[in-house]
């Protein structure tokens, strides 16, 4: 994965989600042809599957494969060095096995914890496919996949926090509220069960009912995509970090002419745009309706933008149904400002006589 090829849209998010969709698929896939093509060669030896134990292999593959596709995706795309990277995917893939083989087995023996169930002896029956007695397994295994993720992220956070190895193009991590971490865990436990519980019901639709297919094949192949795009979807998002905001000429006079916001080191930046011949950020001319000192676009240590405007010249933020005036006005003890958004074009000037700049979002390794 690369990050100059996801520009800052909507659509960035699927980016994560089909490269962990398609780790989860392609474990289905080794799985299965683990059972069917080399299980017949080894039939016999230490390393066949029996049938009681092809269930738990295959959710431990697939939950592993999502929470590992998970790690590697953030750190190709945070440029993290290569042994950073697999060493963390590893670990993810490990904690999120180990968490499902527990619940499998906890939930395989739970007629032994509820002895009143009627037909509760069919949870321990490996032959039994149907939704109704394996639901826990699934969402139990999803939320495992959740949990590897998590942790993985925890420990890479913590090491590169503590020793300052393993840092990334956006520097060390700040640390992190309880609330923030709660949150964090929250988000990757759910998005795990939602995986978990959406595979299973594609799973049980494609696999037993023959308009469908009827075809527990086609069914777990579904199954296992629908869990790792879900993982991927939710858990972790690419973030905004990853991005840095950019001002941008429009106005014939200096066009695609364009000036970074951030520091390198993500430090609150402020630049300055206006047609004073020394020390500003932008130079526009004067001819074209720009002040000496026009306006200032902000990032705060959140990595939230800005514009100010700083005359009484007029100003215009506009976007997409919505014109924002930012008209400094002498009576009010600070400028006005608006927070700004991919795409947002600000108009400096009256008249004919009028500049333009566009605020964009760019991969950070651009700067």
């Amino acid at each position: 994965m690369n990050i100059f090829l996801i520009p800052y849209t909507a659509w960035r998010h699927l980016a994560v989600a089909l490269f962990v969709g398609g780790a989860t698929t392609l474990a289905w896939w080794l799985v299965l042809t683990w059972i069917l093509v080399v299980g017949p060669v080894v039939h016999g030896t230490f390393l066949y599957w029996s049938q009681s134990f092809e269930g738990l292999a295959f959710l431990v593959a697939i939950a592993g494969s999502a929470a590992g596709a998970s790690l590697l995706a953030e750190g190709s795309l945070r440029r993290r060095e290569l042994r950073w990277r697999l060493g963390w995917t590893v670990l993810a893939a490990v904690v999120a096995g180990g968490f499902t083989t527990l619940f499998f087995f906890l939930t395989r023996n739970l007629s032994a914890w509820l002895p009143t169930v009627t037909h509760a002896h069919l949870l321990e029956d490996p032959s039994i496919v149907t939704l109704r007695y394996t639901i826990a397994t699934w969402s139990s295994a999803g939320v495992a996949s959740g949990l590897g993720a998590w942790v993985a992220r925890k420990g890479q956070r913590f090491v590169s926090r503590t020793f300052g190895v393993g840092v990334d193009i956006t520097g060390r991590p700040r640390a992190t509220l309880w609330s923030e971490r709660f949150t964090t865990l929250f988000h990757h436990v759910g998005a795990g069960a939602s995986g978990g519980l959406l595979a299973a019901c594609i799973w049980h639709a494609f696999g037993h009912y023959p308009a469908l297919g009827g075809d527990l094949y086609t069914g777990a192949a579904l199954g296992s995509l629908v869990w790792g795009f879900t993982h991927g979807l939710l858990a972790w998002p690419i973030p905004d970090d990853l991005y840095a905001g950019w001002i941008r000429v429009l106005s014939a006079e200096r066009y695609g002419l364009r000036v970074p916001i951030d520091h390198e080191d993500g430090s609150p930046a402020e630049r300055f745009v206006g047609h004073f011949p020394r020390g500003l950020d932008l130079y526009a001319p004067a001819e074209h309706g720009v002040s000496e000192l026009h306006t200032s676009f902000v990032v705060d240590q959140d990595h939230n933008y800005r514009v100010r405007g700083l005359t009484i010249m007029p100003t215009t933020l506009k976007r997409l149904g919505e014109a924002v005036r930012l008209d400094y006005d002498p009576m009010r003890p600070a400028p006005l400002e608006s927070d700004l958004k991919m795409g947002d074009r600000i108009l400096m000037g009256s008249g004919d006589a009028v500049s333009e700049v566009e605020f964009i979002l760019l991969p950070k390794e651009e700067m």
